[in-house]
């Protein structure tokens, strides 16, 4: 594929499917000079809950007793006046603690047979949500305090790490504590900027000075893949609510890498030039080292008179395809291989119908590269997102 057009290979055009024009229509409304505007306070939205965790006096994340101090994360949280903790006839009211948009804290209530259950909470207006998750509720004799928990070391490596890449590149925690005894470790990975808690977890049983890691996936709470950005660890006694961090425990989190791993990156065609042209061109040297921009399964490796060598890979919980044209020599991928983000997939070339050493990227959404898909017209847009941050 050549920096004008898109590969014009005998059987090639058959594989393009036809473009559907798109419209976009903006709409604009005022108010004539004299007319006066509509006032007064709008109704709130409705509380939605998202998760609930014990923060003090603790048997777990979400392992609580009487007495237990626990924290609901959600939104439009400011205006709820109760929570409601589950008991053996129904449910027993609290007013809580601390109220604000997104979170709020709670003391779950003494000699009222709280029951495990989800936690509801109700606003002003009467309006109730529920947690997703149950708050399992323990006897008193379970709980910890946390002790006299300090921590004294905690170091996050690699500084930028990618979702799915290899163990050794996700982002990882190495730390140590000062305490009473054996203790159980609460593990936060937060946003920064937000200070959200996207990921908790615990580590039982951890020994004061002594050198422990924890190591994050890459997902939320909710199973979900993290957002790209900024984040640091922060670790704490299960039972105090007093996670603690240190300058040493940020680190960058994204979701792709820049496939092409070398300089100069020339940008050429983008999505549409030439005759239906679907990706983007980058140009570089032969023989650069090609990467995985996301991780996943290997659906195609093969050769095409168009595009040369080229492999397309169903990329890990995206329901896309990545398509890399024009490689120099057969990747060494297997069809139905799972690669990882940042992996080698092989080497920019020529081949096919192409003018000069690039890779032509595209992206396709679900369900896939020619199989009901079809190509992404951001591609130019995501890819020098990734390369601004790889």
């Amino acid at each position: 594929m050549s920096s004008r057009r898109a590969p014009q290979g005998r059987g090639w055009n058959k594989l393009i499917p036809v473009a559907t024009a798109m419209l976009s229509l903006s709409l604009g409304v005022g108010i004539a000079s004299g007319q006066s505007g509509g006032g007064g306070v709008g109704v709130p939205s409705p509380p939605k809950l998202t998760d609930v965790e014990c923060l003090q006096m603790c048997a777990g994340i979400r392992k609580a007793g009487e007495g237990s101090v626990v924290k609901l994360s959600g939104s439009n949280l400011d205006n709820v006046r109760w929570v409601a903790f589950k008991t053996a006839d129904g449910r027993k009211r609290v007013e809580p603690s601390s109220v604000a948009a997104k979170r709020i804290r709670a003391t779950v209530p003494e000699e009222v047979g709280v029951t495990t259950g989800n936690v509801r909470v109700i606003d002003d207006l009467g309006n109730a949500a529920a947690t997703p998750t149950k708050l399992q509720i323990v006897n008193t004799t379970a709980l910890s305090d946390g002790g006299n928990f300090r921590l004294t070391e905690a170091q996050a490596a690699p500084r930028k790490t990618y979702y799915f890449s290899k163990k050794k590149r996700r982002p990882k925690v190495n730390y140590v504590f000062k305490g009473e005894g054996q203790t159980d470790v609460r593990i936060e990975v937060v946003k920064a900027g937000s200070g959200k808690t996207v990921r908790s977890w615990v580590q039982r049983g951890r020994e004061p000075l002594t050198n422990y890691s924890a190591r994050w996936n890459g997902r939320t709470n909710g199973g979900k893949t993290a957002p790209n950005g900024r984040f640091r660890f922060r670790i704490g006694a299960i039972g105090n609510g007093a996670a603690e961090t240190t300058a040493d425990s940020r680190f960058r989190h994204y979701s792709h890498i820049f496939p092409v791993r070398g300089k100069p990156r020339g940008w050429g065609d983008g999505f549409g030039a030439g005759r239906g042209h679907q990706g983007q061109d980058i140009f570089v040297s032969c023989g650069t080292k090609l990467v995985a921009a996301r991780g996943g399964k290997v659906t195609y490796n093969r050769w095409h008179g168009a595009a040369g060598w080229f492999v397309v890979i169903d990329g890990k919980g995206t329901g896309r395809d990545y398509a890399y044209m024009h490689l120099k020599r057969r990747s060494p991928l297997k069809r139905g291989q799972v690669v990882r983000t940042g992996e080698p997939i092989g080497k920019v070339g020529e081949t096919g119908n192409a003018s000069g050493c690039h890779l032509h990227f595209e992206i396709w959404t679900a369900p896939g590269w020619y199989r009901g898909g079809h190509p992404m017209r951001s591609v130019t847009k995501q890819m020098r997102r990734w390369a601004g941050w790889s």
